[in-house]
């Protein structure tokens, strides 16, 4: 066949390129991928860079996840393992090698969420590696979604129903209005103001410092899409399978690969899901299975038809309190920045006088002040003291350091910590009404009890907050007194006896405010009350504060009314200055506030987590190619019926121009997956090796395949049933024919040759050459392409080819082929047209 080819000319279609990129480093070529809905392609390099780059090739984002090696900070965690994006294409999940997950937000290259997928038990730092990243999204309630599609009659898609707002005339001229739906949906959430941005931290988590992010993270939840969930799923070389609804609230981690019965781990290769079907599927490598060493796996998800729309809603109002809680935090976290460096320039003046004060006049600064206040007379090292050390330069330093210290706290407090509080109650309040829905509290993992218990932990917040607000107003008063007395007595001693300046200055003297500047020196400057609220940091030349008890104030599951006490504690630190009340602080309350959110979140993912079943429906024969291999999920509509349909394509290793197909049909009731029928197709492309095979979302799978020349050519070959393939004019002219599948029964063998349909694809007169796309002519050592990854964008579709040398990769237009095409067919008929006339 090589022979006959040789003397005919063979068939070069072409598909026009669109972008190429020089890579600065060498690419992993499995982490290549294409945004699905914007032209952005993201790869990770073997320096363990991110890179995202647009067509043109400018960077759009990228950085390194690794510590500095200079400083032994590069432990190898920060290696990056798998890349996928969010079907939207708003965000990127990047794996990496200390099992953490990076959730990077496309339009600010920030980390928008950063958190474990698997906790170790064993002493290796990094006991497994992830094998997989999967981002899918399910339609909590597929039938009315299945029946808006129908009575669509083919003018809605999926992708439609699930963005409606790329199309809002259309779906609302499409889609019925739903009025229960409208007021379970009704929120009061989006009247409320907008959080303030926080100074900005120079940390990966730092996403609260941007009015764009933070609108991002806490924007209100979209009635068009709150009938959708996506579900985030990383899987591992043990078996392990961690899954994330809603970007980041946590569902858990579970092992699959005893339904096969090896003894040995369970490496997760691909993933697959459908937004009609709760059910997702795993293809997964067991070694030491005996039946065979690829196995298919059936997730169910039946938290997802369970709890139907009340999932999104509560999925969504429990990501918003875990943002508002990383929030709370970090305002906590500043306060008492800000608070340290209110006291730490005072600190250290005084530090430096209370040394000379103690050995010439047996007394310390707030005494010395104290007097020169009340009499007048001003000790000569407190002169030496205002006039040398301090002076005019050190007293605007002194000034700005502290009423900047207590301004910052003040509008911290007042703008980001309670508007924060106010609406995590918003949010609470609803969670409080679902919990006493008795049909619903089961099935969410609600319980009312907990929730009443974190109102009353944001009540002390609330009430702490305003302690501080009063406080901080009154001590900023006394300091502003304080301030004017200490740069009229630093005049004053500067001044030359008998001098007009020093008369002055003694004329003004009626001007101090005495008692607010008393009431500092004895209590603001040295024992603020804010002490009793804010934790202490460190400071330069002090003694580190002593070490609080980190479970006092900590949840027992049985206090009786945790706010009444606090506030009796309250009270007593008011009436008893002299004897300090143990009084919990703003850390303390943050930190039970997060341990109270954790048993919530914790229980609701119990409750999730209880409703996944998983099986394995197949066994794959022990010739099919691990390295080359895809699975896709379909929805087919047979008999105004959707019908949930696995396909799963590989090669064989035998013969490595065999194309083998699987098709596993399902059958769902209530969640619970079965499997209804199995059988088996084949491509046998006669010559040459298939090097990769990718599924698109257009009912055809792309492959990457090299003839007996070494010559690479780019197919894309029709994969459903003859009678679920699509049969309009353009199809029909690409693809002629459809795979034949038969039934796999359990006593018969998978013998891929038997059933194995001919393609002659470089005969010049065959009828297969229209499944050629692409030529890579003279590609060779480092132009021969390694990787191609498809984008699934509809009208929009490119490839991605990845090159030999893994340095360069160029981008090549797949539906530019089809309007060519469309165009011609035009003139064609106009030309006829115009013989006619």
């Amino acid at each position: 066949m090589a022979e006959d080819n040789g003397s005919q000319p063979l068939p070069e279609p072409q598909l026009t390129p669109v972008g190429e990129k020089s890579l600065p480093a060498r690419c992993k070529a499995s982490t290549l991928t294409y945004c699905p809905t914007m032209d952005l392609i993201a790869l990770a390099t073997e320096d363990d860079e991110l890179r995202v780059f647009r067509l043109n090739g400018q960077k759009v984002l990228g950085g390194s996840f690794k510590g500095d090696p200079y400083l032994d900070e590069d432990d190898g965690g920060g290696e990056i393992r798998e890349l996928r994006w969010k079907n939207t294409g708003h965000l990127l999940a990047v794996a990496c090698a200390d099992n953490t997950i990076r959730v990077i937000s496309a339009y600010s290259g920030k980390t928008v969420h950063h958190y474990p997928a698997y906790r170790s038990e064993g002493e290796a730092p990094y006991p497994v590696k992830v094998t997989c990243l999967g981002w899918g999204v399910n339609f909590t309630d597929s039938k009315a979604a299945q029946r808006h599609l129908h009575e669509a009659a083919g003018q809605v898609s999926v992708d439609d129903l699930l963005s409606p707002d790329n199309h809002p005339s259309k779906a609302a001229a499409l889609l019925k209005a739903d009025l229960p739906r409208e007021l379970a949906l009704l929120d009061v959430e989006p009247s409320l103001p907008k959080l303030s941005t926080l100074p900005a931290t120079g940390s990966d988590d730092d996403v609260f410092s941007s009015r764009a992010s933070i609108d991002a993270i806490f924007h209100p939840i979209s009635k068009v899409t709150s009938d959708a969930v996506d579900v985030l799923l990383v899987g591992f070389d043990d078996g392990t399978v961690h899954l994330r609804i809603f970007d980041c609230f946590e569902i858990g981690s579970l092992q699959i690969g005893g339904t096969v019965g090896n003894s040995g781990p369970c490496q997760i290769l691909r993933h697959a899901s459908h937004p009609l079907s709760s059910t997702h599927a795993l293809l997964a490598l067991a070694p030491e299975a005996p039946s065979g060493t690829l196995n298919l796996f059936t997730l169910d998800l039946r938290f997802i038809t369970r709890s139907g729309r009340y999932l999104s809603l509560l999925a969504h109002k429990t990501t918003q309190l875990q943002n508002l809680l990383r929030y709370i935090n970090q305002v906590q976290r500043q306060i008492e920045l800000e608070w340290k460096n209110a006291q730490e320039l005072p600190a250290r003046y005084m530090r430096s006088i209370n040394e000379d004060l103690q050995e010439k006049c047996h007394c310390d600064f707030v005494t010395a002040a104290y007097h020169l206040v009340v009499t007048g007379d001003c000790f000569e090292p407190l002169r030496e003291f205002l006039v040398d050390i301090v002076g005019e330069r050190g007293h605007k330093r002194w000034e700005k350091a502290v009423s900047s210290g207590y301004e910052n706290v003040r509008r911290l407090t007042h703008e980001c910590l309670l508007p924060a509080l106010e609406r995590c109650e918003v949010l609470l309040s609803r969670l409080i009404g679902l919990s006493k829905f008795y049909k619903l509290s089961e099935v969410l993992g609600l319980e009312t009890s907990d929730l009443t218990a974190i109102v009353e932990t944001l009540d002390c917040l609330h009430l702490l907050a305003h302690h501080i607000l009063i406080n901080a107003n009154e001590e900023l008063a006394q300091f502003n007194s304080f301030s004017r007395w200490l740069r009229h007595e630093i005049d004053m001693q500067t001044a030359e006896p008998m001098s007009q300046t020093l008369d002055e200055l003694m004329e003004k003297t009626d001007m101090v405010e005495y008692p607010h500047t008393l009431k500092y020196i004895r209590g603001a400057l040295t024992k603020s009350k804010l002490r009793n609220f804010i934790q202490q940091l460190p400071m330069m030349g002090m003694s580190r504060p002593p070490p609080t008890a980190s479970d006092k104030w900590a949840p027992t599951g049985h206090d009786r009314s945790f706010y009444d006490t606090f506030r009796k504690l309250l009270e007593q630190s008011d009436d008893s200055e002299a004897n300090p009340v143990d009084l919990p602080k703003m850390n303390d309350l943050t930190k039970r506030l997060g341990l109270q959110f954790e048993r919530v979140f914790g229980h609701i993912a119990l409750t999730q987590r209880r409703g996944i079943l998983h099986r394995s429906p197949l066994n794959l024969h022990p010739d099919c190619d691990k390295d080359v291999i895809d699975v896709v999920m379909c929805n087919e509509d047979t008999d105004k019926k959707g019908l949930c349909v696995i396909y799963i394509a590989t090669r064989s290793i035998k013969k490595k121009h065999l194309l083998c197909f699987y098709r596993v049909e399902l059958d769902s009731e209530n969640g619970v997956s079965s499997t209804r029928s199995t059988s088996t197709g084949a491509f046998d492309l006669q010559e040459g090796e298939i090097r990769q095979v990718q599924f698109v979302e257009d009912d055809t799978v792309v492959v990457l395949w090299s003839n007996n020349k070494g010559t690479p050519y780019l197919l894309s070959l029709p994969f459903q049933r003859a009678s679920t393939t699509k049969t309009d004019a353009t199809t029909e002219s690409l693809t002629p024919f459809a795979v034949g599948y038969h039934s796999l029964q359990e006593s018969t063998s998978h013998d891929f040759v038997t059933v194995a349909t001919a393609v002659d694809i470089l005969s010049p007169d065959s009828e297969f050459t229209g499944l050629v796309k692409h030529t890579f002519v003279g590609a060779k050592g480092k132009g021969r392409p390694i990787k191609v990854d498809v984008n699934s964008r509809r009208g929009r579709r490119a490839i991605c080819v990845l090159h030999g040398d893994a340095m360069r990769y160029e981008v090549l237009d797949l539906d530019a082929e089809l309007e060519d095409e469309e165009e011609d067919e035009v003139e064609e008929e106009s030309i006829v047209e115009l013989e006619e006339y």
